[in-house]
């Protein structure tokens, strides 16, 4: 059993901090929120779907709408920087000139515009989590999922990680980040994340929260999960109401 019992939501402009020691669970509850991975058991649901339940060939299209940083950064090796960056914008349906703005401003914000005509390949690690935390912040999404976003960075640049992960929240993504780093942690905290303790894959620490006390769930539908574009709904924890999010309209053909 590597998750148990763990039920929590994540709203709009709202940031969660996940913390707990190696082998708590936490990488495997971000997968299941990034729609990486399925759960043998319940649910998961994003934008009023439960993604669990979704066909395989409609997930792309749950995934193009979350940026999502993981512990070993996934990146194409032979692109360059911006290029790696721009292409998580482009399949959100962004047009090629706002692409390129969005991707040299989240670079930016990470300080790695120096990097952006670099291939991948020629960075160091910690260059290269920068850089797959430039693309999971780009824009940003509905929805931002980061997996040790501070490992294998100095001092200043957690300090850089911190404020990419609040610029992202304070402008409207629900950001999910997990850390061993109770430094990092602390800093996520004061600038108004919330803390949830992982033990043991369960939560600890913590009162049950769900996104929507009193949320129940519409029917499902055979509908193919792009039938519900253009918009993207996330539910607001504190008064209940349907906020719309910026939608991803159309991805490449």
């Amino acid at each position: 059993m590597v998750l148990d019992t763990v039920t929590l939501g994540v709203a709009r402009s709202e940031l969660i901090v996940i913390e707990g020691a190696a082998a708590s669970g936490k990488s495997t509850l971000l997968e299941f929120a990034a729609a990486a991975r399925r759960p043998e058991r319940g649910t998961v649901w994003f934008a009023g779907r439960n993604t669990t339940s979704l066909q395989r060939a409609s997930l792309p299209f749950v995934r193009r709408n979350i940026g999502y940083c993981t512990a070993d950064p996934l990146l194409l090796l032979d692109d360059t920087v911006l290029d790696n960056v721009i292409l998580a914008l482009a399949v959100r349906g962004e047009s090629p000139a706002r692409a390129e703005q969005s991707a040299r401003d989240a670079l930016a914000l990470v300080k790695a515009s120096n990097l952006e005509n670099r291939t991948v390949a020629s960075l160091s690690s910690g260059q290269k989590r920068l850089v797959a935390l430039a693309r999971a912040v780009a824009g940003p999404p509905p929805l931002v999922v980061a997996d040790e976003p501070g490992a294998g960075v100095g001092g200043e640049a957690r300090e850089t990680v911190v404020s990419a992960l609040t610029m992202a929240r304070d402008s409207g993504a629900a950001v999910l980040a997990a850390t061993a780093d109770t430094m990092l942690a602390d800093q996520l905290v004061s600038r108004g994340g919330r803390r949830i303790h992982l033990a043991q894959g369960r939560i600890v620490g913590s009162p049950a929260m769900g996104l929507v006390p009193a949320f129940t769930p519409a029917p499902e539908t055979p509908e193919k999960l792009e039938k519900l574009q253009p918009k993207v709904v996330m539910l607001d924890v504190d008064d209940g109401e349907e906020d719309v999010l910026p939608p991803a309209t159309r991805g490449p053909a």
